[in-house]
């Protein structure tokens, strides 16, 4: 079962919203529901594995939402659209919009489940396998002497080149990294913001990806968070 893993909710029917809520909260997930350019920009810092969108809604811009989360660095992450089943055109506009897949309103209601462990964002194992990269590497051992800007600058830079979905997680190591650079500076605020966004991240590849201990990372950036 997931540990608390977000599930993004453009979703305005509040009839049917809690019901999404409550499915996605006792299958383990976490629901962010988010209907607008502000709701979305933050749900996305938590690295959520799937956007859920009602693509019937009347008042909801959904195509401008979708097109915000495809420009979001945040990450790759699955957009499932539900709607009226017999309505291709609507179905269509979707798909063309960048959404992934498109369902019936009544597949939504009935099988949840299985439609979020089916299209969710799922870790490349093979990925994962391989050794980090030479720049990562660097990056990590700066952050191990505690050299935070430099290791940010570097971190960056694998971040930039790294074409695959892991690249999430040298973000994450990054956002740690600047979290305790603000620390040394005495940015309280700035580190828990940035703790905020890069342990979700984090905890996506954890407890080890690319031979790097992840869990030890979780438990130290967790500790720091309390501590401020």
């Amino acid at each position: 079962m997931p540990t608390n893993e977000s599930v993004i909710l453009i979703v305005e029917d509040l009839l049917f919203l809690p019901k999404l809520e409550n499915t996605l909260r006792h299958l383990g997930y976490n629901p962010i529901a988010a209907t607008d350019d502000t709701q979305v920009t933050r749900a996305l810092f938590q690295s959520p594995v799937l956007v859920i969108v009602d693509v019937s809604s009347q008042t909801l811009d959904w195509l401008h939402l979708i097109g915000l989360i495809k420009k979001s660095k945040a990450g790759p992450v699955p957009i499932l659209g539900f709607g009226p089943h017999g309505d291709l055109s609507l179905r269509e506009k979707f798909l063309q919009s960048g959404g992934d897949v498109f369902v019936g309103r009544g597949a939504i209601a009935t099988n949840l489940s299985h439609l979020v462990e089916k299209h969710k964002w799922q870790i490349d194992q093979q990925r994962c396998r391989d050794e980090p990269p030479t720049l990562l590497i660097n990056g990590i051992a700066l952050f191990n002497q505690g050299d935070y800007y430099e290791c940010h600058e570097v971190i960056e830079q694998a971040w930039n080149e790294e074409p695959a979905s892991v690249r999430i997680l040298f973000q994450g190591i990054l956002q740690i990294g600047v979290a305790c650079y603000h620390i040394q500076r005495k940015n309280w605020r700035g580190a828990m913001k940035l703790l905020g966004r890069g342990i979700p991240k984090i905890q996506r590849f954890s407890p080890s990806c690319m031979g790097i201990n992840l869990a030890n990372l979780l438990t130290d950036s967790e500790a720091m968070r309390e501590e401020l």
